[in-house]
């Protein structure tokens, strides 16, 4: 789960890890050694001062082991030298842009300046959940720092979040891949999106709103997908659950095949879903989401989603709702407003209603 901390928390949380009551482990002994040099360090501090951001920051995250510590997996180098910075450990320099400042300790910078850095300035961390598995920690660490190609957070819950249920469903979307089904092209399933695992993100995040409908607290694709990862994780009757999704991932692929070939929709989560062609963005997440989410009361009220009668109305209400939000509200990227997407897809409904199909 991603959170966001002002430089002054991650300051105190390094301290607790420092004398072990909790907080950030900067240096696990599977970290490498400390390589950033003063001018490293100053160019840091100065896209923290001029807002450019910050790469997000990895954790391991135990809550089996008190107190509770978070292991830094990726990010070592600029939290140390944040935390050497606001300890007076070195002076900036080599600064372009802020060269006013050069030759400052924090302890030498205005009072202005130094609360900005402390109390508006802040990071993102990304917590992995370990669970008391030294192993898949170092694993992860092994993987996501080993070569110019590091783990996309998606590949980092694949290896977390093991179970018999994320595995049916890796091998299902392993299948579309290596296919010549429709499904390759309905998920676009390109070489790229299938090595990481963004296909698998989108389909997740699909079937998790299948099941629950959409939230007001989650507001991206990961947010889903982690949930619907985890979910799995704990659930006991692992066999029961692959039934149940394959069930439902079978009704909406149906759905998606028959408009496929008999409307000669290639891609039904992106714009070509209400008639336009769809040559970038093949999979919007926000269509994707509201799609998912009033396929999900029609499941739920028994219609058939491929008698031909139903296909053809459903897939009218959809074009002619979703051409209107898009125009309205320009649906793009992996997140919106959930309001926005609970507002579009209760539209769907109501306007369905009306035509007595539900």
């Amino acid at each position: 789960m991603t959170s966001t901390k002002t430089i002054y928390d991650v300051i105190n949380e390094i301290n607790k890890g420092i004398d072990g009551t909790g907080g950030i482990k900067l240096d696990p002994e599977y970290q490498r050694e400390y390589k950033f040099t003063v001018s490293d360090e100053s160019l840091l501090i100065e896209s923290l001062l001029l807002g450019i951001p910050i790469p997000i920051i990895y954790l391991s995250s135990d809550t089996t082991k008190i107190p509770y510590i978070s292991n830094v997996i990726d990010g070592q180098h600029r939290l140390r030298a944040i935390y050497r910075f606001v300890n007076n450990e070195f002076a900036l320099k080599d600064l372009e842009k802020l060269s006013e400042l050069n030759f400052k300790k924090f302890v030498d910078l205005p009072t202005d300046i130094r609360a900005s850095i402390l109390h508006q300035c802040s990071l993102s961390f990304e917590n992995i959940h370990v669970q008391n598995n030294p192993e898949l920690e170092m694993e992860i660490f092994k993987r996501y720092n080993t070569g110019s190609h590091p783990l996309s957070r998606q590949e980092i819950r694949h290896a977390v979040y093991r179970s018999a249920v994320n595995d049916w469903l890796n091998q299902q979307i392993e299948t579309y891949y290596n296919s010549v089904s429709t499904y390759k092209y309905i998920y676009n399933m390109t070489k790229k999106r299938f090595s990481d695992k963004t296909a698998h993100e989108n389909i997740q995040t699909m079937l998790y709103i299948l099941e629950i409908g959409l939230e007001s607290k989650y507001e991206t694709s990961p947010e889903y997908a982690e949930e619907f990862m985890k979910k799995n994780t704990i659930t006991i009757n692992q066999e029961s659950r692959i039934e149940k999704l394959s069930i439902l991932l079978d009704k909406v692929n149906n759905f998606y095949e028959k408009i496929y070939w008999e409307y000669g929709i290639k891609y039904p989560f992106s714009k070509e879903i209400y008639g336009v062609e769809s040559r970038n963005y093949k999979v919007q997440i926000p269509i994707l989401m509201i799609i998912a989410d009033f396929l999900r009361k029609l499941i739920e009220r028994d219609v058939d989603l491929t008698k031909t009668v139903n296909t053809g109305v459903i897939l009218k209400v959809i074009s002619d709702v979703m051409k209107d939000s898009y125009l309205e509200n320009n649906f793009k990227g992996s997140s919106t407003r959930p309001e926005l997407l609970i507002e579009t897809s209760n539209k769907l409904f109501e306007k369905l209603a009306k035509d007595d199909l539900v």
